[in-house]
């Protein structure tokens, strides 16, 4: 048997009919809806995969002791856009791509994230990033929480104001997963292996980097304590 549904006549009563209506189709669908949006890869940006090339590969690169490293600083928003999801010069952050190689038959080294450094040629002052929020989850959070309020209150409008807010919490989150995963990590290396990842020079946004600055790194041998730096040179003005 179906239940029949009868509109009253009066404007009152048609109000509070079609909001009761409006309720019970909200809250009786959102549940499917809101798997549907989860399950969806399609609306959300995803992780590009970090691949590199061999250290000797990159314009700027040093063999020493048995050990190669090479580095590349990405200035281009394009690129940076395409690798991070975000254009991180917006919000203070360059790049910088390290490659270390362990060329040794049998010694290992040990490449620390403390012990890569960017250098003012000018000053000698220090300033590389440990990684940091660039974008928050925030903004999408609200917007979610006010798409929820709404469903509560039986709002034919909140189900899509929930899924943006979703949306942008979980690109904000991939955002943050994608700077973590490409990020350089602390490494020993064993004859034969590769570290690779990002470190990020940060700077005032109100005022970006000009002129020579020089990426150092020192990598050490596990056995004997040696330590051998690497020193590049490199041109961080922007293009404007």
């Amino acid at each position: 048997m179906f239940k029949s549904y009868y509109l009253p006549a009066d404007d009152a009563g048609k109000s509070a009919w079609l909001n009761n209506l409006a309720t019970k189709l909200v809250t009786s669908l959102f549940p499917m809806m809101l798997l549907l949006f989860l399950g969806s890869g399609c609306s959300t940006m995803s992780v590009t995969p970090l691949t590199t090339g061999n250290a000797a590969s990159y314009t700027q690169h040093e063999q020493k002791n048995g050990v190669a490293v090479g580095i590349h600083p990405i200035t281009d928003k394009g690129e940076i856009k395409d690798m991070f999801k975000v254009n991180l010069l917006d919000k203070g952050l360059l790049p910088i791509l390290v490659v270390a190689e362990n060329q040794s038959a049998s010694a290992s080294f040990i490449i620390a994230k403390e012990k890569i450094v960017v250098l003012s040629e000018t000053t000698g002052t220090t300033n590389t990033s440990q990684r940091k929020e660039v974008t928050s989850g925030t903004a999408g959070t609200a917007v979610g929480i006010a798409g929820a309020v709404l469903v509560g209150a039986g709002s034919l409008a909140a189900a899509p104001l929930l899924f943006a807010g979703l949306k942008m919490a979980s690109n904000a989150t991939v955002i943050q997963h994608n700077l973590a995963d490409k990020e350089f990590y602390s490494r020993t290396l064993g004859p034969g292996e590769k570290a690779q990842g990002f470190v990020y020079f940060q700077f005032p946004k109100e005022s970006p980097p000009s002129g020579n600055y020089h990426v150092v790194a020192e990598v050490k041998n596990s056995a004997t304590g040696e330590a051998t730096t690497f020193d590049f040179p490199v041109n961080l003005t922007l293009p404007q």
